[in-house]
């Protein structure tokens, strides 16, 4: 009986253990879960909202590594985060930074652009 309970306290910590990993592996931020199994650490391209434009750096990185933009808006209004090739859509508020985990991207060129300003915020990510 004893052997039973201690089973069951167990399955239960295991199952409250495996829906929070489960919960919070979308959310953006949530670099562990974004990256698990990738045998890599992300790299880190730092994208700056600024008078409707972007500054980022580096605009090129090796295939198949994950990714982790860092994103700061500067302006003193909302700006939309968006990349139709990558699949992110994210509203970055005023004074804001939010971080955006992406797998490992194949060779090519990535888009990516204020949806708010798309004249002026938007930059390309080459993969090669």
């Amino acid at each position: 009986m004893r052997r039973s309970l201690s089973r069951r306290v167990f399955s239960a910590a295991g199952v409250s253990i495996a829906a929070a990993l489960l919960l919070f592996s979308g959310w953006p931020g949530s670099l562990p879960a974004a990256t698990a199994g990738e045998g890599g650490s992300p790299q880190t391209i730092a994208v700056t909202i600024k008078g409707h434009k972007f500054a980022a750096s580096p605009l090129s990185v090796p295939p198949g590594q994950p990714l982790l933009f860092r994103v700061t808006n500067l302006d003193p209004t909302a700006e939309e985060f968006e990349s139709y090739d990558m699949g992110f859509e994210i509203v970055v508020r005023p004074g804001q930074t939010i971080l955006v985990p992406v797998s490992g991207l194949g060779k090519g060129r990535y888009d990516f652009f204020g949806d708010f300003h798309p004249g002026t915020a938007h930059a390309t990510l080459t993969v090669n």
